[in-house]
């Protein structure tokens, strides 16, 4: 982005310089159009304005659709965070009413070793 600013300032430093150099009284002849005769100076200061303004307005519409995209994504975000809260406190609950369920009585363990009950054997082809 510094660069960017920088770019431009150089740009606009060289148009200035270059304007106030070729300063001559000239007139414009746009389409059957024809101007008073002004300093070229000031033809090309109007004409650079004209450019920088048409620039940042063609550069707005990809700015607000971005931003209207953005804001977009954050509602779906906020959307899904209050759902998967809301999936939490489910899941907690029903937790908690499988843990009142179940019988208060130990299930039986299981041997810590019951691979030894099945023979190596029965798994070669």
């Amino acid at each position: 982005m510094r660069i960017l600013t920088l770019l431009a300032l150089i740009i606009a430093i060289a148009a200035v310089t270059f304007a106030l150099q070729n300063s001559a009284p000239v007139a414009v002849q746009f389409l059957g159009w024809r101007s008073l005769e002004l300093s070229m100076a000031l033809i090309l200061l109007i004409t650079f304005s004209f450019g920088v303004l048409f620039g940042f307005i063609v550069s707005l519409f990809p700015a607000i659709k971005n931003m209207r995209k953005r804001s977009e994504l954050m509602r779906k975000i906020e959307q899904q965070t209050y759902e998967n809260k809301e999936l939490n406190r489910q899941l907690t609950e029903v937790s908690h009413q499988l843990q009142m369920l179940q019988p208060s009585q130990p299930q039986s363990q299981l041997p810590e070793d019951v691979s030894s009950n099945y023979s190596s054997d029965a798994y070669i082809e």
